[in-house]
């Protein structure tokens, strides 16, 4: 999903499903089709930079995009009431002990070596 900026049009053809939403027309939702989750993460990627990394080096923007993916897919939707009395969801983090779970479930088979040159290599058994 993206909103109507002409520089997705090109990119939208590659995605089967993709659909737009056209804010210069002020439609900002139709239906469930709407940019709010990735302005929601690119919100979640920026705060990470500031108050946890500091630093995103180029050379391991994979392994940081990684942890922040780890992050956002480890979070519980709660149900909440505004003081209007409207329903909204928010979002917080798993229990610390759920997210070790899954990351131990998810490295069950799997090995880190070093290698003669100081790199790493992966290894499934």
């Amino acid at each position: 999903m993206s909103d109507g900026h002409h520089s997705y049009k090109n990119i939208a053809e590659s995605f089967a499903g993709h659909q737009r939403v056209i804010h210069g027309k002020r439609e900002y939702v139709r239906g469930s089709v709407h940019v709010n989750t990735a302005e929601s993460f690119g919100a979640m990627l920026e705060r990470v930079k500031e108050g946890v990394f500091h630093y995103m080096s180029g050379k391991h923007l994979d392994r940081y995009l990684r942890e922040i993916s780890f992050r956002w897919n480890h979070r519980i939707p709660i149900e909440k009431e505004t003081k209007a009395g409207k329903r909204k969801i928010t979002w917080t983090p798993m229990p610390v002990m759920t997210m070790l779970k899954s990351v131990l479930n998810d490295a069950t088979g799997k090995q880190k070596r070093r290698t003669p040159n100081n790199g790493l290599a992966f290894f499934y058994s």
